[in-house]
């Protein structure tokens, strides 16, 4: 299955909580690449390539992690604007 890159906005009690911390644990453990931020209106932003199955993996293991703490998640399907090389958490 070819990589794809997805824009995931996830809102909820997600920042404050090591949400970018964990995410970047499990994201290097899967062969994925891209990163985590904070945005200012309290979400919190994973742009993310890798294979379809792989991406679901990172968000179901960031559903068991954060639970109802994750009140919404918006993924969208985009192009890479870069080449990621790991998975990193930016500032």
């Amino acid at each position: 299955m070819p990589d794809i890159t997805e824009q995931i906005l996830f809102s909820g009690q997600v920042q404050g909580v090591g949400f970018r911390w964990t995410t970047q644990r499990i994201a290097s453990g899967l062969p994925l690449n891209g990163f985590v931020r904070n945005l200012p209106d309290g979400r919190v932003e994973v742009v993310v390539s890798g294979t379809p199955d792989n991406i679901q993996r990172l968000i179901d293991r960031l559903r068991e992690r954060f639970g109802s703490g994750i009140s919404e998640i918006h993924r969208q399907q985009t192009e890479a604007a870069e080449t990621f090389t790991g998975f990193m958490i930016q500032r």
